[in-house]
């Protein structure tokens, strides 16, 4: 009778459990990004009749696939408290020597791709050694680099669109899985593995540790120095990854990639940091924000908008995101809490756990 009795109530109440867990993950405050991108779908389709389409869907998925590639490169950096304004450039750079060393230098694609990544890495390793050993703020370094990276675009270009790209190379983004375009499955691919290591592993714990405040992450026995070169590395690489893809698919090496995607890269940075977990830079939060802008974009673009208006539609985004990030940072820290609370002991918290939950998304001087 007992057994029978005990089983009756864990079935009735099982229910309330379930949604004792999944509501707060569903509550607005976290995924509040999610109901907009639906309102927005429902209201575009209800305005335009064009854009309820599984056209319009690719289209969207595809063409914001590079975006959302470069997005997530930025967002390591801001997760380590640093800027990273020079992944236009780096990509930029990267658009023409892979399309230099394949169609001048006659490497195979393979070999040019790695030979461009690496030159990604170096570019990362100088950036981080200027904020770090120079001690430069991070704004100002990678500015200064961006602008050196520009200007040897046009020199490695000689100012020319590099032409006689592979036609093999331009599988890699041209060829479809079930009809869906690859860049969206190396969106999916590449948001996977980075959420994996910034959420589920150490590396990812002490990251975070470093950008919530990096002296007291030293003083808890992280490595802050070698996390900032290599959430600027990791940056570097993924936006040269992102300009090897511009190349395959347009199939030409352009001199003029890379600045229009810093904008809506910051602005999905910012906006992610305000999804899935409020306070902080997290790779899906920053996905959705990236998928989110292009979707209101795309309606505006559909209804008769004009040609300037992404640029309007991202630059108000970015304000308010940021903006948002700083409310929800306030709100996490109480004066209260400030005055009352016991110093910390650093001893008491490894590298293991250094700020492990802290959720603040704070940039580094």
């Amino acid at each position: 009778m007992s057994n029978g009795s005990s089983t009756a109530t864990g079935a009735t109440q099982s229910p309330r459990g379930i949604m004792a867990r999944v509501g707060p993950a569903l509550a607005p405050r976290k995924i509040s990004g999610v109901y907009l991108w639906i309102a927005l779908i429902i209201f575009y389709s209800l305005a335009t009749s064009t854009f309820f389409s599984g056209t319009t869907a690719r289209t969207i998925a595809t063409e914001q696939a590079i975006t959302a590639i470069v997005a997530m490169g930025l967002t390591i950096a801001l997760a380590a408290g640093v800027f990273d304004l020079s992944i236009a450039g780096t990509m930029g750079l990267a658009n023409i020597v892979v399309a230099k060393l394949m169609a001048d230098g006659g490497l195979p694609p393979t070999v040019a791709i790695l030979l461009t990544l690496l030159v990604g890495a170096l570019i990362g390793v100088v950036n981080g050694l200027l904020v770090v050993k120079a001690r430069i703020d991070p704004f100002i370094a990678t500015l200064g680099t961006n602008s050196i990276l520009l200007a040897a675009i046009f020199v490695v270009s000689n100012n020319q669109n590099v032409l006689g790209i592979p036609s093999g190379f331009q599988k890699i983004a041209s060829n479809q899985i079930l009809g869906i375009p690859l860049p969206v499955f190396y969106v999916l691919g590449l948001a996977l593995l980075l959420w994996y290591v910034l959420a589920c592993t150490p590396l990812g714990r002490r990251l975070y540790a470093t950008g919530g405040g990096r002296d007291v992450a030293r003083l808890a026995g992280v490595s802050t120095t070698r996390y900032v070169i290599g959430a600027f590395v990791a940056s570097a690489v993924i936006a040269s990854a992102a300009g090897v893809l511009v190349v395959a698919t347009i199939g030409t090496g352009s001199t003029e990639v890379g600045a229009s995607y810093l904008l809506p890269a910051f602005a999905a940075g910012f906006l992610g940091a305000t999804q899935f977990r409020p306070g902080r830079f997290n790779i899906w939060g920053t996905v959705l924000a990236v998928y989110l802008l292009a979707t209101g974009v795309k309606g505006l673009v559909l209804m008769g908008a004009d040609v300037w208006v992404p640029d309007l539609f991202n630059g108000l985004a970015l304000i308010v995101a940021v903006g948002l990030s700083g409310i929800q940072r306030r709100a996490k820290v109480k004066p209260a809490d400030a005055n009352d609370a016991p110093p910390a002991d650093p001893k008491s918290a490894g590298p293991e756990s250094a700020n492990p939950n802290d959720d603040t998304p704070e940039v580094a001087r």
